[in-house]
């Protein structure tokens, strides 16, 4: 009995078992990742890549823009990506946090009430100095007779991000 509890115990430290040691898959290719993981919001433990691949940055920026951002000469404003059912998509946060979920919060805030309340109503747009810079927002905010209104709502896919800011990407 004892040699038969060894023998398992020594089964599961090898390479490739599946015992209590065994680790979870790793990848370092993003399109090999999402295959293997379906749909998530943003990488996780299991991507072992470094940084946004070539490939992914080349579907919002020239090879020039690309080389000037590597050699410090243009500013980085970063490249999300996710994966949905298995496939790439890829966001370019040009200097706002468009590739986050929006706020989808449909009461107004203190500061959008003052403000409508002291513009009297006048204003077409609440700006994003007003509604904050958090996060961007699922809705687009006006003044109506001294109230803050929702005038229209930014379409979102399934996992709550603006759907227009995603698109999907693949090597060319």
């Amino acid at each position: 009995m004892r040699s038969i509890f060894c023998i398992v115990i020594c089964l599961a430290a090898l390479p490739g078992a599946t015992g209590a040691s065994a680790q979870t898959p790793s990848f370092s290719d993003p399109q090999a990742y999402c295959r293997a993981v379906g749909t998530i919001d943003a990488p996780d433990q299991r991507f072992t890549g470094h940084g946004v691949p070539d490939w992914i940055e080349a579907a919002f920026l020239s090879p020039q823009d690309i080389a000037a951002i590597k050699a410090g000469r243009r500013p980085d404003y970063g490249i999300a990506w996710r994966c949905v059912r298995g496939e790439v998509l890829a966001c370019q946060n040009a200097q706002t946090p468009s590739c986050m979920k929006p706020d989808t919060d449909r009461m107004p805030t203190a500061a959008m009430r003052d403000f409508c309340r002291d513009d009297k109503g006048a204003s077409p747009v609440i700006p994003r100095v007003v509604t904050g810079t958090a996060r961007m927002l699922a809705y687009d905010w006006v003044c109506r007779g001294g109230a803050p209104a929702i005038e229209k709502q930014a379409p979102l896919d399934a996992q709550g991000f603006v759907a227009a800011d995603w698109k999907r990407v693949g090597p060319k």
